[in-house]
């Protein structure tokens, strides 16, 4: 870790922000301090490539400068006044920012935004401060099935702070050592003490995997409690924003900011008493072995056992196997994804043309100029081990009726409801083993969450949560 006088590893931003209401640090010495571990492991020393841009020192240290300013005048914006934080680089951000908005491809990199998105507009206004743009599977992942997670071309591989080494060569799509994806900088950036917060974009798995593979906490907020209103993204009815943190508290505030409440979110007791938790069976919810390799039932079976245990001893009744039909069957209709079907026809018909129209200038208009322009730059937008974008091709070439995409989203809110609701009829949270499909049952718009009940350095059982009720009881829907 670069010197410092924090310890940025640990360092959460509930701590910080008492530091800096007990006047014992300032944001300029917060961002100083940050942006030496950034420097030190970024593209240097660890080399994590966590993130694809930094803003400039001046920017950062003037705008540190007036949230100290305002604090010793009285003035706090918010109680994360003064913390920095990183996005996603999929959120549009004005060039006052000093931070270019790519999505991971390059033919985005000289783009000019018109506005910042207004969510990180929200969150400035909080007092935040935002340091950086995170790296990500370009596109999100839509680009080739045999993309790297937590790859782009404009911010290299993202590696996990927690794997040394890095991604090993051959592995699979979310495989040990890699990151998860697709927001991949988003955690690792906070695991490895770059920033006490970051923002995170999920259609699927995309915030929940990486933050169970960084060790964090991350909530995936429900479709349309955040506005998702200049970000790239796949579709309007499955595009979520979250948050990850490295603890429950942090996590609270900072989504009770996307969410744009009026009062934090209560926490209440540490206590579980009276909640009923349903616990999905391992066999069956975890990914295939052409994505990861798993080192054994036994190893997998006790970590999850021990972590049904550990969450018992905390008060709530326990129901294991419970009788939910893994998603893989649920979705699937006359041999096709439901969320891949749906998420392609709202790409091409509204996300990116959405996108791209938040841009004064840019080298692409369309989608058929994006693949023009990545055959034309082949070696910087499809190098050696990263070649192809079969998925952006088959999209140029293949027409999808909008009258298909109603039905298949109607019928997808109906099955990811109906099984739902068979469970939470009963019991008031779904847990399941992180590296697993849970998150797809957000077709009916449970929340989906990561709390760590368990994690062994091979088998990550950071135990994702979903309830709708349990979120309106305990602290408002998300």
């Amino acid at each position: 870790m670069a010197d410092s006088q924090f310890d940025l590893l640990r360092l959460t931003a509930t701590e910080a922000a008492r530091l800096l209401d007990e006047g014992r640090t300032t944001s300029v010495e917060l961002v100083k301090a940050y942006l030496a571990q950034i420097n030190a492991h970024n593209h240097s020393g660890l080399k994590l490539n966590a993130l694809i841009s930094v803003a400039p020192a001046d920017i950062l240290l003037a705008t540190a400068r007036k949230l100290d300013q305002e604090r010793s005048s009285g003035s706090r914006r918010s109680s994360l006044h003064g913390i920095p934080f990183v996005c996603k680089d999929v959120f549009v951000t004005h060039p006052s920012l000093g931070l270019p908005t790519t999505a991971g491809a390059p033919c985005f990199q000289s783009a000019v935004a018109k506005r910042t998105s207004p969510v990180i507009e929200h969150l400035l206004d909080m007092g935040l401060i935002l340091i950086g743009k995170a790296n990500l599977t370009e596109f999100c992942g839509l680009k080739t099935p045999d993309h790297t997670t937590g790859w782009s071309p404009t911010g290299g591989q993202t590696q996990s702070p927690y794997v040394f080494g890095g991604l090993e060569e051959g592995e699979k799509v979310i495989g040990h050592s890699s990151p998860g994806g697709s927001s991949s900088g988003s955690a690792s950036a906070v695991a490895a003490g770059f920033v006490p917060l970051s923002i995170g974009t999920e259609v699927c798995n995309s915030i929940v995997t990486p933050a169970g593979r960084a060790g964090l906490y991350a909530l995936k907020c429900s479709n349309d409690a955040v506005n998702i209103d200049g970000c790239f993204g796949f579709s309007k009815h499955l595009d979520c924003i979250g948050g990850m943190a490295k603890s429950v508290e942090d996590l609270a505030v900072l989504t009770a900011a996307l969410m744009q409440r009026d009062s934090p979110f209560d926490l209440g007791s540490r206590r579980c008493d009276g909640f009923h938790v349903a616990f999905t069976e391992l066999e069956g919810w975890i990914w295939p072995g052409n994505a990861c390799s798993w080192p054994g039932e036994t190893l997998s079976e006790n970590g999850y056992t021990e972590a049904a245990s550990k969450l018992k001893a905390m008060g709530p009744q326990v129901t294991k196997n419970v009788d939910l039909p893994a998603p893989w069957a649920e979705f699937e209709m006359e041999g096709e994804n439901i969320f891949t079907e749906i998420s392609l026809f709202d790409f091409v018909n509204d996300r990116l043309p959405a996108f791209i129209s938040e841009f004064d200038t840019c080298e692409v208009r369309s989608l058929a100029e994006i693949v023009a322009y990545n055959e034309q730059n082949r070696d910087v937008c499809m190098p050696q081990g990263h070649e192809g974008q079969s998925d952006l091709t088959n999209l140029v070439e293949t027409s999808r009726d909008g009258a298909k995409q109603k039905a298949l989203l109607v019928e997808m809110r109906r099955r990811g409801t109906l099984a739902l609701d068979k469970v939470l009829e009963d019991h008031d949270v779904i847990a399941s083993i992180a590296d697993g499909p849970l998150p797809m049952y957000a077709a009916a718009a449970a929340p989906a969450r990561n709390a760590l009940l368990q994690y062994h350095h091979r088998v990550p059982l950071v135990t994702p949560l979903a309830s709708e009720t349990a979120c309106q009881d305990n602290a408002g829907s998300s």
